[in-house]
């Protein structure tokens, strides 16, 4: 297809496969099912206006440009697909999968960046709706530029206690993520039961946030500050959150879980509040586990104090260090609390007890430009958590303490820091 006309026309038919030659083109709609939209030289052509709309089920759109004002959406679509394709474009945002109906949708391959304006790179759902399946996958998402609340660069739900709760089951995995400065949030979870895996984060002023919601995860992911004090490690309100086997090495607050704000009509888990709420609720029920949280300037982990700290934490088998400053804050504030195999090395550990040691790991940089221990965090951790550390090998049984299982130094990785040539249209 060479012309707009020509286009428009034959993304009308089910079932087409519709190649695209090099150019700029209007905006299109794909209302038919099993369409394949593509660039026959890929990048090769592209759109600088408007928004291409996906309300067909089953639908490829791969390879184009979206540039000048240009973006995207996916509508109340099922096992449809954006692939391969940049976007680099003053929209305020780029990506969007909206509608009930939504479900098995994919966002792979893409990169997108720099981005200038607020705005999120990637928004699935919208008021008041999620879709449900949604996998985002192999981006490159860098460069979102500073900017005032609401800049996400990726967002799930958002729009109150009814997206809130919602069972969502988003997966964010084998994203990079670099320099992503447009929101103390660079990823914001606020629906339920949504998974973000094997991610690598550079160089982004915020955090990987779980702003609200219940039964979200966050495993096996790589967190580097790069030497920027604004980058956040991970931070999570609400509750039966999972917290495993993530690699994180900031300057300062590598773990926090918020002071929590009371509820009204304290709520059990999934259940929206008796009244409107709009501050940070309790965590409850978190598991924490088998992470690395390391900070090279100043504070480590807090637990979080206020109105309503935690209660019901399980945190085993991670590994604290905070050379510069606090280990752990706020400990004692924990409500039943359950501790066992962690490690804390810092001048002010604030902590001690059963469940911990204070101890020097010996970290020393590895090949794969992580800090890993050499003293006594191996085998020193409790039975009963995680399968993998965070490069995929197996555990130890008793394991190592931390998300690397350095006793297990023989295996081959199965997963490390992603870099550009791992992800992206070409990749």
């Amino acid at each position: 297809m060479a012309s707009d006309a020509a286009l428009a026309e034959a993304v009308t038919r089910a079932g087409a496969c519709v190649v695209v030659e090099d150019g700029t083109y209007a905006p299109v709609t794909v209302a038919a099912d099993r369409v394949h939209l593509k660039a026959r030289k890929r990048l090769g052509a592209g759109f600088v206006s408007g928004t291409v709309i996906v309300t067909g089920s089953g639908v490829t759109v791969e390879g184009f440009t979206f540039t000048g004002s240009a973006n995207f959406r996916l509508v109340d679509t099922v096992g449809s697909r954006i692939t391969r394709s940049l976007f680099r474009s003053s929209a305020a945002e780029f990506v969007q999968v909206h509608g009930q109906k939504g479900d098995r949708n994919r966002v792979d391959h893409n990169e997108m960046g720099p981005k200038a304006q607020q705005g999120h790179m990637v928004q699935i759902g919208r008021n008041p709706f999620t879709p449900t399946n949604t996998l985002v996958d192999h981006n490159y998402l860098h460069d979102l530029a500073a900017g005032v609340q609401g800049g996400e660069a990726l967002r799930v739900g958002g729009f109150g206690p009814p997206g809130d709760y919602f069972h969502a089951h988003t997966v964010f995995e084998y994203n990079l993520l670099v320099r992503l400065s447009g929101d103390a949030e660079i990823l914001s979870l606020k629906s339920s039961a949504n998974t973000f895996r094997y991610n690598t984060v550079r160089e982004s002023a915020g955090e990987i946030n779980i702003r609200a919601g219940q039964a979200n995860v966050i495993h096996g992911n790589f967190v580097f500050s790069d030497g920027l004090k604004a980058a956040h490690g991970i931070r999570l309100s609400e509750d039966d959150h999972v917290i495993t086997d993530n690699y994180v090495e900031t300057l300062e607050d590598a773990f926090l879980m918020f002071a929590g704000d009371e509820k009204p009509g304290n709520p059990p888990p999934g259940v929206p509040p008796s009244g409107p709420f709009t501050g940070h609720a309790q965590v409850r029920k978190a598991v924490v586990s088998g992470n690395s949280f390391i900070a090279t300037a100043g504070r480590g982990v807090d637990f979080g104090g206020g109105v309503k700290p935690p209660e019901d934490l399980s945190f085993a088998n991670n590994l604290v260090s905070a050379v510069g400053g606090l280990g752990i804050g706020n400990a004692a504030t924990v409500s039943r609390p359950v501790y066992g195999g962690n490690l804390v090395w810092s001048p002010q550990p604030g902590v001690s007890g059963p469940g911990f040691v204070l101890a020097d790991p010996g970290l020393v940089r590895g090949s794969h430009g992580l800090l890993e221990p050499t003293k006594v965090a191996l085998r020193a951790g409790v039975r009963g958590y995680g399968k993998f550390d965070v490069l995929g090998r197996n555990r130890l049984s008793p394991p190592d303490v931390g998300a690397v299982e350095a006793s297990n130094w023989w295996s081959r990785p199965v997963r490390k820091p992603l870099t550009v040539s791992d992800v992206g249209p070409f990749a």
